[in-house]
């Protein structure tokens, strides 16, 4: 499979094949992991990191609470066919900040903008580069998202 086959479409077995990729030997020697640090085999959202994680906080809502009053606005961004962070764990989580909603096809709510965006999976640059990169200057510039009329002309083209 090409990346012009990866960029086109979202791929549900892209997890996959990076899974085989890093558990490569000579991947793994080229990344330099070391047998004492080799785990019996790499996988994506490793359990033994989620649990010795201890670099930062779990949530990032505490610094959400922190940044949306000062003026910062954030953007965040899921898709419906994400099976590590599906949409509905990410709309329970901006839930959770308790923001009155200020609408539209995009859930907008003060100072933080949730885009929900169909058929990208976990990576939605990846699967949807010329959609992300309109929705990235559409977030930069300070406009609001696109009309889904829009959208749907970028994903096609």
């Amino acid at each position: 499979m090409g990346i012009r086959r990866l960029r086109s479409a979202y791929d549900p077995c892209t997890e996959k094949h990076i899974t085989i990729y890093f558990n490569l030997p000579e991947v793994q020697r080229t990344l330099h992991v070391g047998p004492d640090h080799k785990p019996a085999k790499w996988e994506t959202c490793s359990d033994v990191v989620d649990i010795n994680w201890k670099d930062s906080p779990r949530s990032v809502l505490d610094i959400y609470r922190q940044l949306i009053p000062t003026g910062l606005r954030v953007w965040i961004f899921s898709s419906n066919t994400d099976a590590v962070i599906p949409v509905t764990s990410t709309r329970y989580t901006i839930n959770a900040l308790k923001l009155s909603t200020v609408g539209g096809w995009t859930q907008e709510y003060a100072g933080l903008t949730f885009v929900n965006v169909r058929g990208a999976g976990h990576e939605v640059p990846l699967h949807r580069p010329k959609l992300a990169l309109t929705l990235f200057k559409a977030f930069l510039a300070g406009t609001s998202m696109p009309t889904l009329e829009l959208v749907t002309l970028v994903a096609a083209s």
